[in-house]
């Protein structure tokens, strides 16, 4: 049997519209790629193919019968949509370590050290028992220094990646192996469900051959994103540093993000509301009773996204009503009550709306099968949490890695302490300078 090397689908020359097909002069080459990879790494053309959650199932499961070491790979943007249901069972048998991809993304004053203890507390409540956690932008290379050091260190020689679809796995991957490869193996691209079958490739990590498996990204139904095709992913889907979106709104006001996702103030003091999105993202504000003329009339004049190939696939949006705690008494029991000290509001596959615990009513519309997920304020509140060190890690465990954490933490500490040097010595020549003019 014939696999394609990019995505790992059986090849075949009967079906041109199945995964896995190639023309049969094609089939004969070495490590061939099906017309799917190769339309889309060389022409941006990508064919969607849905793998179901049962083949899924199967296919990683695949992991218990030969298990390794595990690199679990996380989007940091999206955490909660970004977790595998069932993972526990699927890696029991395996040494795990976290990959927190895309940290390239968050703005700039998150210390990407300081989520260490509260992802890994998020991922081990799934069962999940966790070694090593890296921090990594997988496109720009930050950080896949500490990961190569860490593989070539352990003592498994198979390495599999795992995590939900478009986290980055593929594009991790490729990382890995740049050094002893010109090109990409395996394929990637923006939209979720490239890869289809389990693929591997060896390779020489830091003077160790590894066997590298990429496993198919799991399409769960519940992210904004996996609705979108490639054109409006561009748009929807941040490529660069967020820049936080702040409006001052007042009662009776609506916010779009695109057509995606609409947030209604109905009732409460005026206040401020972030919205951590792409910068692309078009978000339009207007008053609510203007918001049902607009969704339905002018959607494409106005919101612009999803577009209308999209429009036709795109779940119809739910309404989720929400109130903070001093206002619900006076509500019905089906609201979502806020905490007073503020919250965000994740939007799975596309980020995040912070609001600070002022006097709040509204409403936030979702597509439906998308779950509101409500957690403490990312920024200013878990971006603050103290760096811890893991107590619990044997002496075995800690001398086996090197936690790109603690190098981060070390690298602070050393920072923090020459500023406070210079701080001192600027306030003592001025303190000198003054003696001197007086």
């Amino acid at each position: 049997m014939k696999i394609c090397s990019g995505c790992g689908a059986e090849l075949q020359i009967q079906d041109e519209n199945a995964p896995g097909y190639v023309t049969s002069s094609a089939f004969t080459r070495e490590n061939p790629l099906c017309r799917r990879c190769f339309r889309l790494r060389h022409y941006g053309e990508f064919i969607r193919v849905q793998l179901g959650a049962d083949d899924y199932r199967q296919e990683v499961s695949r992991i218990r019968e030969v298990p390794g070491r595990v690199l679990y790979v996380l989007d940091v943007f999206d955490l909660s949509g970004s977790m595998i249901p069932g993972a526990a069972d699927i890696l029991r048998s395996c040494e795990v370590d976290l990959v927190v991809n895309k940290i390239d993304l968050l703005p700039r004053e998150v210390v990407p050290a300081r989520l260490e203890h509260w992802i890994r507390r998020e991922v081990e409540k799934t069962g999940v028992q966790v070694n090593g956690v890296f921090f990594v932008s997988a496109e720009t290379g930050k950080g896949m220094k500490e990961i190569k050091e860490h593989l070539a260190r352990v003592p498994e020689s198979i390495i599999y990646a795992l995590g939900t679809a478009n986290v980055g796995k593929s594009t991790l991957l490729n990382r890995l192996i740049r050094n002893s490869r010109e090109e990409s193996v395996f394929t990637t691209s923006r939209v979720p469900g490239t890869t289809l079958r389990m693929v591997g490739q060896k390779v020489e990590i830091e003077g160790n051959t590894k066997q590298i498996m990429d496993t198919p990204g799991l399409l769960q139904g519940t992210r904004i994103s996996e609705w979108l095709c490639p054109k409006c992913l561009k748009i929807a889907v941040p490529r660069a540093q967020l820049r936080p979106r702040i409006y001052q709104l007042r009662p009776a006001q609506t916010i779009f993000l695109g057509g995606l996702v609409r947030f209604d103030f109905v009732s409460g003091a005026p206040q401020s509301v972030v919205f951590y999105v792409s910068n692309e993202l078009p978000v339009h504000r207007t008053k609510l009773e203007r918001a049902p003329e607009i969704q339905e009339h002018r959607h494409q004049e106005i919101l612009k996204i999803p577009c209308r190939d999209c429009q036709e696939n795109y779940p119809s949006l739910l309404p989720h009503k929400l109130a903070t705690r001093r206002i619900v008494s006076a509500l019905s029991s089906n609201v979502q009550v806020l905490d007073v000290h503020g919250v965000d509001l994740v939007l799975p596959g596309l980020g995040w709306i912070t609001l600070f615990g002022s006097r709040f009513e509204g409403t936030l519309w979702l597509p439906e099968g998308v779950p509101l997920t409500i957690r403490r304020r990312f920024i200013g509140d878990i971006s603050r949490l103290p760096i811890e060190r893991r107590s619990q890690l044997s002496l075995h465990r800690q001398k086996t890695f090197t936690s790109a954490t603690e190098t981060t933490f070390r690298s602070e500490r050393i920072q923090t302490q020459r500023r406070d040097t210079r701080n001192k010595a600027e306030i003592r020549n001025r303190s000198l300078k003054r003696g001197r003019d007086h």
